[in-house]
């Protein structure tokens, strides 16, 4: 059988831009665009992309004349082929979703690039991993996509498992169950390109990319804070689409249910004990409250999203 031809190249980046010009930075900004010139993706996705030239620089240095950037969430994608249509998710915390729809000479695919809150405590995350999965279902029930970038969760951590359940998608880093790209930030993996999950495994796995170094000053620093990851995706991937009810989603949305009724109890708990701390605790009390309220908005989405996955399940029969 002939072999499907790869139709797209992918990359995604954490650049760690700042948010005012500095030196540094424009040393490391022009190493990083030899870089982008070097890997010549058809498609990038960019993380922590705060200025419009800096979006611009990166999608120039790539050979992109089409880019989609949310400066209030650092994001970017960018496209040698025409973006035809954009929405964002933000999350708060300057952290969220862009989503960039591609032609792809008459299919349309969606582009992702995400960037959430580093450590905001587990409850919170699982909240904001929650989010994202639903914008993503929302938004790409009828497309292939991929979606590229940083999602605070390392790679072996339970929510990344969960996560892929939620969304109904495969890790591009694993094959056969074995880490293929190794950490992306510190000692943790927390980039990730995610297509549509398919029982057939994809031709090629992904692979980690900007890991050189910058001579500046005498001293030799990293590219960026984060690795990136590079892939190609093929004829094969533009006729995957999200399963309605993929394997496993039922279950990880009765699991975010009950840790986030558990957070929410927590929260409520500890903000009746601050409520008798002197001068300081109504102000505690306060914003622990907030945060509970939080954790019940995030968890009547999950038992939401889980009340219409249980019916649209197909009946068990004995």
């Amino acid at each position: 059988m002939k072999a499907a031809a790869f139709v797209l190249s992918i990359l995604t980046l954490n650049v760690a831009g700042p948010r005012r010009v500095h030196q540094s930075w424009q040393s490391r900004r022009e190493a990083l665009r030899a870089e982008l010139k070097a890997e010549s993706p058809d498609a990038a996705a960019f993380q922590e992309v705060w200025r419009g030239e800096a979006a611009d620089a990166l999608a120039a240095a790539a050979g992109h004349p089409y880019r989609a950037h949310e400066p209030a969430l650092g994001l970017a994608v960018t496209s040698r082929k025409r973006i035809v249509d954009r929405s964002a998710l933000d999350l708060g915390g300057g952290c969220g979703i862009l989503r960039a729809g591609i032609d792809l000479d008459g299919t349309t695919a969606d582009v992702y690039s995400a960037r959430l809150e580093p450590r905001p405590g587990a409850a919170r995350r699982l909240g904001r991993l929650l989010s994202a999965a639903e914008f993503v279902r929302a938004q790409s029930k009828a497309r292939p996509f991929v979606l590229l970038g940083d999602l605070a969760v390392s790679s072996d951590d339970r929510d990344a498992a969960l996560f892929l359940d939620l969304v109904g998608a495969r890790d591009l880093c694993v094959s056969h169950g074995d880490e293929m790209c190794g950490r992306t930030h510190e000692d943790r993996r927390v980039d990730y390109a995610l297509i549509p999950y398919s029982s057939r495994p994809p031709r090629e796995i992904a692979r980690t990319a900007f890991t050189g170094t910058l001579e500046d000053n005498d001293e030799t620093r990293p590219l960026s804070t984060h690795f990136g990851l590079a892939a190609r995706l093929d004829g094969a991937w533009l006729k995957l689409r999200l399963a309605p009810e993929p394997e496993g989603r039922v279950e990880a949305l009765g699991a975010a249910a009950e840790r986030l009724d558990a957070a929410r109890a927590e929260a409520e708990s500890r903000a009746r004990f601050a409520g008798w701390i002197p001068w300081r605790g109504t102000i505690l009390a306060l914003r622990v409250r907030a945060e509970a309220l939080g954790f019940t908005a995030d968890g009547e989405r999950a038992r939401s999203a889980l009340a219409r996955a249980a019916k649209a399940a197909p009946p068990a029969y004995e």
